[in-house]
């Protein structure tokens, strides 16, 4: 429609009350009486109301009182003879609508048999609903009008078998109809074009269920992305930039250090963190390998990624694969945490959620302006009921129909504190080892402060964890490059850096602090240290990024790695890099093999923090009455930890971020487990080269 002809608009903004909205180029935008027009029985009923002050250059706004019925088709016309349809959307936005259309049931969607498949979707405010299926075996293609029922969910019985089958909507605002994707479907041909049916007793993959895992500060999480992981030739991964090639095993560079799977087996990580792995629209499905995309602009919450598939217009493989991916880490004995986007979605204006009920799914303010605390042109409207349903729906289903053991939330403080504790409430129910956690900073200003899940409001969140970016920007420095951390030889942070180690004075609880010096977002250290110490040498580089991985995965909390970051995983000096493509994006294997010393390191590390639980409290009190810390010299941090069980009675961990040489006093019965220089205990003294780190170990006395 061209919007410069549009004479006439006629919104409902209350239950008994429509704004109407003439143009000044029609009329001056003057009328004298409107009239509302029931299209069923042409019955004309007399509105009485009046000209608003109107500041709009182009419109003449009036206020109308008048009773209708949601549902049915209006029309309302003016002193003239003009007319238009009554458009119900804008009611979402009143206080009373969740009160009036939430609706409880747990059957939206396609409900499959193969006698019969039963579809329903929420519209509540749209004026018709009708079901498209094209049948793939004969071609036909057939419309069914659906029945409006209670709360606004229309539904309609289609007998037969349709499995395959491919299905739409079509939804009617004020007049139109508009195809619309079903937000509760389980599958979608390539590019999200129509929904497939499937068969869930289909789906069943075998799996490897794991043992409890007693305490969240027992994970060790792992962050990749599954394009990433793979698309790199030196992996030697059949199933590039795809699900399946998580599924392969005895994978190799070319000199024969392990890739892929058997290298996260080995390495020794608990949990992998997969970046968004539903259906994000900036990456033609029918051809991957022409545009990149990290997967933060999600279209489908309830489908996965078709460019992750060997055939993304099978409906089966695009679930069936992502299981196999999972089942394969569980098998390994890796839990999987999603990294899921329930704060924003991609062009709202073609999105299911929108078209189904527009103006209620997204943030808005009062005069209906998208709020954007995202910064990506909308936000999730996550505290409204129905919102919050769908998320706890579409979490449910990746938990049961998926096994994945943990949500990370992108950007959780857009998300208020009650949705995110039913989430993780809910998961609970179903897997207690189950994890959410997520980004807690301060954003958008419609939500109240004092409703979001930021870490601010940390005590109402008391089982939710959080990326700790204290601890990041104490360590490493903040994302500014040339900025410095304790760790990266800013020692005037030595007192910061000595509390970081113990999470001291941040959450609520230990497991709160997601502990990390580097994530997908920003520079890599090693490129952000190439910059901040550019007058250091290579190897004094190196050291100081291997003290950052023994701060984050020896300190008290959530140790969080980024993939690579093991062996110096390089974005050729870029920073925010979501769409910078394979070259810069992809893992390098051959890295692996050069930095072996490195990986064998951070194995080494990981072993320690699982055989002595003294790196894995999760209570201040206990961890207060056994660990003390020690500001040397303003120089290195003195980490002395002390447990009643595990491999060691006593454990000293030094962190020397200065340049300087300097000598400490140990008991006889201490034993270096780990010197950066090689250096052993002689005569009561031990000597700590600048940027080393030092380990030392006291067995449990008999």
């Amino acid at each position: 429609m061209e919007e410069s002809a549009i004479v006439m608009k006629a919104y409902a903004v209350n239950f008994n009350e429509m704004r109407v909205y003439l143009s000044k180029n029609y009329y001056n935008g003057m009328s004298s009486k409107f009239y509302l027009k029931d299209l069923k029985n042409d019955e004309l009923t007399l509105l009485e109301g009046d000209a608003l002050d109107s500041h709009d250059s182009s419109f003449q706004e009036y206020s109308l009182r008048t009773t209708f019925q949601v549902g049915k088709v209006y029309k309302v016309v003016d002193a003239y003879g003009m007319s238009c349809f009554l458009d119900f959307s804008k009611l979402s936005m009143c206080k009373e609508f969740d009160d009036l259309y939430y609706y409880d049931g747990d059957d939206l969607g396609c409900t499959y048999t193969k006698e019969r498949s039963l579809f329903k979707v929420w519209s509540p405010l749209s004026t018709g609903v009708i079901l498209k299926v094209h049948r793939v075996k004969d071609g036909k293609e057939e419309l069914y009008p659906m029945t409006r029922g209670l709360k606004g969910v229309y539904y309609c019985e289609v007998k037969g078998d349709l499995e395959n089958d491919h299905y739409f909507y079509l939804i009617k605002h004020a007049g139109q109809y508009d195809i619309v994707m079903d937000p509760y479907a389980y599958s979608s041909s390539s590019n999200g074009r129509t929904n497939i049916i499937v068969d869930l007793d289909k789906l069943k993959v075998k799996d490897y269920p794991l043992p409890p895992m007693d305490k969240k500060t027992d994970a060790i999480i792992y962050e990749t992305n599954v394009r990433d992981f793979s698309i790199s030739e030196t992996g030697s991964m059949k199933h590039k930039g795809q699900f399946l090639a998580f599924t392969e095993e005895n994978t190799t560079t070319k000199k024969g250090y392990s890739t892929g799977l058997d290298y996260l087996a080995e390495l020794g990580i608990t949990h992998v963190q997969l970046m968004p792995i539903n259906d994000y629209a900036t990456v033609d499905e029918k051809n991957p390998s022409v545009l990149y995309n990290w997967g933060y602009d999600p279209s489908q919450y309830n489908v996965t990624e078709g460019s992750y598939v060997t055939n993304p217009d099978d409906g089966y493989k695009r679930i069936l694969e992502a299981k196999q991916m999972i089942a394969s880490l569980h098998k390994k004995g890796i839990r999987v945490v999603l990294d899921v986007v329930y704060n924003h979605m991609h062009n709202i204006n073609n999105n299911a959620l929108e078209k189904t009920v527009p103006y209620y799914f997204f943030r808005r303010y009062d005069n209906g302006v998208l709020g954007n605390g995202s910064w990506c042109g909308n936000e999730l409207n996550t505290n409204a009921k129905m919102c919050r349903k769908y998320i706890l729906d579409m979490c449910k289903r990746w938990q049961v129909l998926y096994d994945v053991d943990g949500y990370r939330f992108d950007l959780m403080g857009l998300v208020d504190i009650d949705t995110i504790r039913l989430v993780n409430e809910q998961a609970k129910a179903i897997d207690p080892s189950f994890m959410v956690y997520g980004e807690g900073w301060n954003m958008g200003d419609i939500l109240p402060n004092y409703m979001k899940a930021t870490m601010d409001n940390h005590a109402m969140l008391q089982d939710i964890g959080f990326f700790n970016d204290t601890f990041r920007n104490t360590m490493r420095g903040t994302n500014q490059m040339e900025s410095l951390g304790y760790l990266s030889g800013d020692t005037y942070k030595t007192f910061e850096g000595m509390k970081m180690m113990c999470n001291i004075e941040k959450f609520t609880n230990i497991s709160q602090s997601i502990n990390y010096v580097e994530c997908h977002d920003n520079a890599t250290c090693y490129d952000k240290i190439q910059i901040s110490n550019y007058d250091e040498d290579d190897e004094t580089k190196k050291r100081r990024l291997r003290m950052m991985l023994a701060g984050v995965i020896l300190a008290q909390g959530i140790p969080f790695i980024h993939s690579g970051q093991e062996f110096f995983r390089t974005k050729h000096g870029r920073t925010n890099t979501y769409n910078s493509g394979d070259f810069i994006n992809a893992l390098d294997w051959e890295l692996r093999e050069k930095e072996n010393d490195t990986i064998e390191f951070v194995k080494f590390l990981i072993q320690l923090r699982k055989n002595n639980p003294c790196f894995r409290y999760d209570d201040y009190e206990i961890m207060k009455e056994n660990i003390t810390l020690e500001n040397i010299e303003h120089r290195m941090v003195k980490y002395h930890l002390h447990q009643n069980d595990g491999e060691y009675q006593d454990i000293i961990v030094y962190l020397n971020a200065s340049l300087d040489d300097l000598s400490v006093n140990v008991e006889d019965d201490y034993k270096v487990l780990y010197h950066s220089d090689d250096e052993d205990i002689s005569h009561g003294y031990l000597k700590i080269q600048g940027t080393a780190t030092v380990i030392l170990g006291r067995r449990c006395s008999l």
